[in-house]
């Protein structure tokens, strides 16, 4: 717990979004990242394969790289970045001491703090009267971007959004509202002329003491991302992590949305 006291101290994060808990859902994943380093590697260096294969398609006269979702930069290949890109930019609500330290050290490595469904703001104004419509067009509109990656982001954009509308809104249709948010992040990364990779959990498996899966849950809310050129398992919460021997095994994707057509509604 002091720990993770200590991280929210250094973790970057506008008042009006710490309030809503985003700063708090940023904590909450470093402090796991850390207790479960050694189950979440195979799934940080399988992220970074991929991107990097992206990466090697990038156009050559752009010098741009911009990371959708980056927190502590654990799923990153952070050097080879550096050395292909001049500027790499990553983009968040929060970011966690990590992430600052990394922009402390390379001058390449510009920090923007942002929120990436476009809720944010209209929900921490008391005054919006009904759920915001989700939208976001950050640097769409930078002719030097060369690579866009999203990066293991898509199932938690809904989350915080969905607790603050629950709580103001209580008759919203939730699953329709986190699709629409989805949606919008697919629109946003399809608006890039670049190799643009969406690294993502498409199923969770909750799995009992016996290696029994008794639960099976969709993280996109019924939104389907187009068919994968990769996909691993990762567990995100080994036994231990969780009481009573219990764990949970995220199924990931990852695929190129400047190649993908469409997505199922």
């Amino acid at each position: 717990m002091l720990r993770e006291f200590l991280i929210s101290l250094r973790t970057r994060c506008a008042p009006a979004f710490v309030r809503l808990g985003y700063r708090y859902a940023a904590v909450a994943c470093v402090g796991r990242a850390a207790r479960c380093a050694a189950a979440w590697a195979p799934h940080q260096e399988s992220s970074r394969r991929r991107i990097l294969t992206a990466m090697a398609e990038a156009p050559a006269d752009r010098d741009t790289a911009v990371i959708l979702g980056a927190g502590p930069c654990l799923d990153l290949p952070m050097a080879e970045l550096l050395s292909r890109f001049r500027r790499v930019l990553l983009v968040d609500i929060a970011h966690p001491p990590a992430a600052r330290q990394l922009a402390r050290r390379h001058a390449a490595i510009e920090l923007l703090d942002y929120d990436l469904t476009g809720v944010a703001i209209a929900l921490a104004n008391d005054g919006t009267l009904a759920p915001p419509t989700p939208s976001c067009t950050v640097c769409q509109d930078d002719g030097d971007v060369g690579l866009v990656i999203s990066a293991n982001l898509i199932s938690q954009l809904p989350l915080v959004p969905l607790r603050q509308v629950d709580k103001r809104w209580p008759n919203t249709d939730l699953p329709a509202y986190a699709r629409a948010i989805i949606r919008a992040h697919i629109d946003h990364l399809r608006g890039f002329d670049c190799p643009t990779l969406l690294i993502g959990d498409v199923q969770r498996r909750v799995i009992d003491p016996d290696g029994r899966v008794t639960e099976m849950e969709d993280p996109l809310f019924g939104a389907d991302l187009p068919v994968g050129e990769m996909e691993w398992d990762w567990t995100v919460a080994p036994v231990g992590e969780l009481s009573n021997g219990w764990s949970i095994i995220n199924r990931v994707r990852a695929v190129r949305i400047d190649r993908a057509y469409c997505v199922a509604s």
